[in-house]
């Protein structure tokens, strides 16, 4: 019995261990790192490209710039707006810029996308006597803030699922102090005139 159990450890020990496969990959070939960083910059680009469309759509046809840039007295008054608006979308650039903290930027940019495109589309839905010539500019600028809001979404997509969603929530908050500021400001006035 015992000279079995020797020969089978005798038989085990001559045959070498079975060495796994050795993956052959081709050098040009980039690395998953370098797909990944490459999908997220994919992401970096459009989110930027859709940030600009937005805030040019804003600037033209929500505040009128043109228009403003004519008349001294209303370009004055709308000047703390535009600014806080030119403030939250330059703040979602750096953020993408920063490259580490580009998490920010997407919650931030979707924070953006959907606030002000839900607000408008309510406004266009709640206008009355309803006329197209009324309401196809706020139109225009909630349907210019939907494609960042998705673009920011689907960023999600390159990053791993238990990722930490704490960046896209301070991203998402910061967006909502941003966009609710020039809501609240005007009763916040009226209130301190009183």
């Amino acid at each position: 019995m015992e000279h079995q159990k020797d020969a089978a450890d005798a038989q085990l020990s001559a045959t070498p261990p079975a060495m796994p496969a050795i993956k052959e990959t081709d050098p040009h070939e980039p690395s998953k790192f370098k797909q990944m960083l490459a999908a997220v910059e994919d992401h970096r680009r459009r989110v930027s490209a859709a940030l600009g469309l937005a805030l040019l759509a804003r600037l033209l046809f929500e505040f009128q710039f043109v228009t403003l840039l004519q008349s001294a007295p209303n370009l004055i008054v709308h000047v703390p707006y535009i600014g806080l608006v030119m403030l939250s979308y330059l703040l979602v650039l750096m953020w993408l810029a920063g490259k580490t903290r580009d998490r920010f930027g997407f919650g931030m940019a979707l924070g953006i996308g959907v606030m002000e495109a839900a607000y408008l589309l309510v406004v266009v839905v709640m206008h009355r006597p309803f006329s197209i010539g009324a309401v196809w500019a706020p139109f225009v600028v909630a349907i210019a803030h939907i494609p960042m809001a998705v673009f920011a979404f689907q960023s999600s997509t390159a990053y791993p699922p238990l990722d930490s969603k704490k960046p896209w929530l301070v991203g998402f908050g910061t967006a909502v102090v941003f966009v609710a500021i020039p809501w609240v400001a005007p009763a916040l006035l009226d209130i301190i005139e009183l």
